[in-house]
């Protein structure tokens, strides 16, 4: 039978068959294609959204990045079953009479208000005592050092010799210096606000140039004889917080330095904010205590100290996984959450004595936290994503450094979280929010030292403007050597 015309031929027929497969090859590479864009699209998606969900309640974000539609109040710490309200014991912050008050009024009727008789010589019935506490009008006293000389019959002439303070014929005395330098570090005026608070309280044309001069002499003297003391205290204290904050100094991104106890603070500023920072600041190297911090890498370096990890960072890490992640890798954090919370109250328990201390609870407690944190690593192991990679760090690191983030449990010295550390540099960090930057290095490196001198008075009892008034004299307060 003769082929039929319409019909492709054989080889017409091979040669379709080639450009379907050529062509079904390259769809289905563009489909490859297209399968990798989309997932790339996906994970920057889900970068991008765990991004927006950030705030200060799931990560160390400060509280003022939240803006306005700040997140509903979300505790790490889980309900410690205590009320409202000051805690029992402790003491409060009531305004008592004293016995003995500097001025007395009395205010005695004249006349009966029932029958309008003369009241003198009535009987007094009772007393009723109001005080009132109040502070006189501030009045400044103009004290004159005369420095007399005498001639001696031999001719030779002495001349007596002044105070300290009167370095020329007309000065301001340390109280109203420390009173300024007290303004400024202390309260967080601005210099020229200071010198408008001093004009307008005593009465005094103070220049904005003279209260800078109060603190470069109040903080040189600090420098010199009291930070020495401060670091070789904190040297050789068995837990020490350390924690660092930027600010801007000269325009340019600097860092203040913090290192702690509950007696002693020590805060630095510099340039940098890694190892030649913490060299600078002399507490770290040869530190043989533990070092409670938040797990930022440079602090590791120091290997002659134990470390101990921030909790309370930790779990504001954990409740971003939570927020952002789902399934296994979700209720794994949730795990390890309740673990460390609950880990916190056993130990606490347990240091303090107390009849609910449950050393089994602590084990069991342990091996939750432990088995989350595994399997949290298995689970994303694939790290398919930058939020992933993120979730699966966290949980290697609380694998890895288990000890050091359960050291609180072993160690009644050392705490759950580094809330102190924080505290400290809280007061600093709103001075800088003030001033918004410092003028020049010296002018932080002075800002820090007076803190630190402050800081640590405070913490031993004493008083902030006594101990100002002492160091702008040049003979500061000095804290027992160890």
């Amino acid at each position: 039978m003769p082929a039929d015309p319409s019909q492709p031929s054989y080889e017409q027929l091979l040669a379709l068959n080639a450009d379907l497969f050529a062509r079904l090859d390259q769809a289905l590479g563009r489909i490859a294609e297209l399968e990798a864009d989309l997932s790339t699209a996906k994970c920057r998606i889900a970068d991008l959204e765990a991004q927006l969900k950030q705030s200060s309640k799931n990560s160390s974000k400060p509280p003022s990045t939240d803006g306005l539609a700040k997140p509903a109040p979300k505790s790490l710490r889980g309900r410690s079953g205590r009320g409202p309200g000051r805690p029992a014991g402790q003491p409060g912050a009531t305004l008592e009479q004293v016995a003995d008050p500097d001025v007395i009024v009395r205010h005695t009727p004249e006349v009966c208000a029932g029958c309008d008789n003369d009241l003198a010589g009535a009987a007094e019935v009772s007393v009723t005592r109001r005080q009132v506490f109040d502070i006189p009008e501030p009045t400044v006293v103009v004290t004159e050092h005369q420095i007399v000389t005498l001639a001696c019959p031999c001719g030779h002439r002495t001349t007596g010799i002044g105070p300290a303070e009167a370095t020329a014929p007309a000065v301001y005395g340390p109280r109203i210096a420390a009173i300024g330098v007290y303004l400024l570090h202390g309260q967080f005026l601005s210099i020229g606000r200071t010198a408008d608070a001093l004009r307008d309280l005593f009465g005094l044309p103070v220049a904005a140039a003279t209260v800078t001069a109060w603190v470069k002499r109040t903080a040189l003297g600090i420098i010199e004889q009291v930070l020495p003391v401060i670091r070789d205290r904190i040297r050789q204290a068995p837990v020490v917080h350390f924690d660092e904050t930027g600010m801007r100094v000269e325009g340019r991104l600097a860092w203040l330095h913090s290192a702690s106890t509950g007696t002693d603070v020590l805060l630095t500023a510099h340039r940098r904010r890694g190892a030649a920072a913490i060299d600078d600041a002399g507490v770290l190297p040869g530190f043989t205590g533990v070092a409670v911090h938040d797990a930022w890498a440079p602090y590791d370096t120091y290997t002659s100290a134990n470390h101990a990890l921030c909790n309370a960072h930790v779990l504001r890490e954990l409740a971003y996984v939570t927020d952002t992640a789902t399934g296994p890798t979700a209720d794994l954090a949730t795990q390890a959450i309740n673990a460390l919370r609950r880990l916190n109250r056993l130990a606490d328990d347990a240091h303090t004595g107390q009849d609910t201390a449950n050393p089994d609870a602590l084990r069991e407690q342990q091996h939750l936290l432990r088995s989350a944190v595994v399997l949290g690593a298995q689970a994303t192991a694939g790290r398919d994503g930058k939020l992933q990679r993120k979730h699966h760090a966290l949980f290697v690191r609380l694998r890895d450094r288990r000890d050091d983030y359960l050291r609180f449990v072993t160690d009644p010295a050392v705490p759950f979280d580094n809330n102190a550390a924080e505290q400290t540099i809280r007061m600093p960090k709103l001075r800088i929010k003030v001033s918004g930057s410092m003028r020049t290095m010296t002018g932080a490196e002075h800002f820090a030292a007076i803190r630190s001198y402050t800081a640590t008075a405070i913490r031993q009892g004493n008083n902030m403007l006594d101990a100002l008034i002492q160091a702008v004299t040049g003979n500061p307060w000095i804290p027992a050597t160890t």
